[in-house]
């Protein structure tokens, strides 16, 4: 019985699928020859052969995932500009109607945000979150994933001041602001010791000697930082991290800085800039030399 029901399942979701349009590639000029110039023109047009507003697609999700899957491939190849115009075509269409606009949003989150796809990108995937915190066809409550989404990735972006957060070291209840650090580099490194890629890359910072000189004539200030406040188990081990370093927690560190990937290292200069974001060991001490 419950296997008839579970291949049955399966008939409706494979007849729902075969219900809809499937999608069709736009014609490409003949007279647009080159790689370059053909793959512009793709991602233009990408979707304008395909019923975006089609509420047949609701029940039949995977065709459109597949379009965009194929839609992301793309965008690796093809321009910023032409990306960005796609996409505003595309949300344009689908923005018409909630239950659409959720259901790219839900897509695009999948395989731009979230990682599930070889191509990531906070730039291409902003315009879909923005799009259903501005829409008026969405409730609040299907909104808030969104907002949040968009609160953390127009905050601390490379180029910006850092957002003026507070920190405390063990034990103490005294709470330091970031902007009152002064040092003419202060690497952000957020972290968990309890994760294993960051206790490889605590073990690879802390042999650094560029870091270690760089730390010992003051040109620079580690602030190890751990994002979910001060806990029994990082008070633990807080002796691990190497005595030159500043170690402290933060409260409601998702808050202010993308910890999707852990750890997470921000390099600002002496007037609270960041001029590396999720970056290496390699470009931090590279940077640090450079501009000694």
């Amino acid at each position: 019985m419950m296997l008839a029901l579970v291949l049955g399942a399966f008939a409706v979701a494979g007849a729902q699928e075969n219900a809809v349009a499937p999608y069709q590639l736009p014609d490409i000029p003949d007279s647009l020859t080159t790689p370059d110039v053909r793959s512009e023109y793709l991602i233009e047009h990408y979707w304008d052969k395909f019923e975006v507003e089609n509420r047949a697609y609701l029940e039949a999700p995977l065709v459109v995932e597949q379009a965009f899957v194929d839609f992301t491939s793309i965008m690796r190849i093809a321009s910023r500009e032409s990306t960005m115009k796609s996409i505003g075509h595309l949300l344009e269409r689908a923005s018409t109607d909630g239950d659409i606009l959720l259901l790219y949003a839900d897509i695009a989150d999948k395989y731009l945000y979230s990682g599930q796809g070889p191509f990531v990108s906070e730039e291409a995937y902003l315009p879909f979150a923005q799009a259903v915190v501005d829409s008026k066809k969405i409730d609040k409550l299907r909104k808030l994933r969104y907002s949040y989404q968009c609160d953390v990735m127009t905050k601390n972006q490379l180029g910006m001041t850092i957002t003026n957060f507070e920190y405390k070291l063990p034990g103490s209840d005294k709470r330091y602001k970031i902007k009152k650090q002064k040092s003419p580099y202060i690497l952000l490194y957020i972290n968990d010791p309890d994760c294993d890629d960051c206790s490889i890359a605590t073990l690879r910072l802390s042999v650094s000697q560029v870091l270690l000189q760089a730390t010992r004539e003051e040109r620079l200030v580690v602030l190890s930082l751990y994002p979910d406040g001060e806990t029994e188990e990082w008070l633990a081990k807080i002796g691990e991290y190497p005595k030159e370093w500043t170690v402290a927690s933060m409260e409601e560190g998702d808050r202010y800085f993308d910890l999707r990937i852990m750890p997470a290292m921000y390099l600002l200069d002496k007037d609270k800039k960041i001029i590396l974001r999720n970056t290496t060991l390699e470009e931090i001490e590279q940077t640090i030399k450079v501009k000694e």
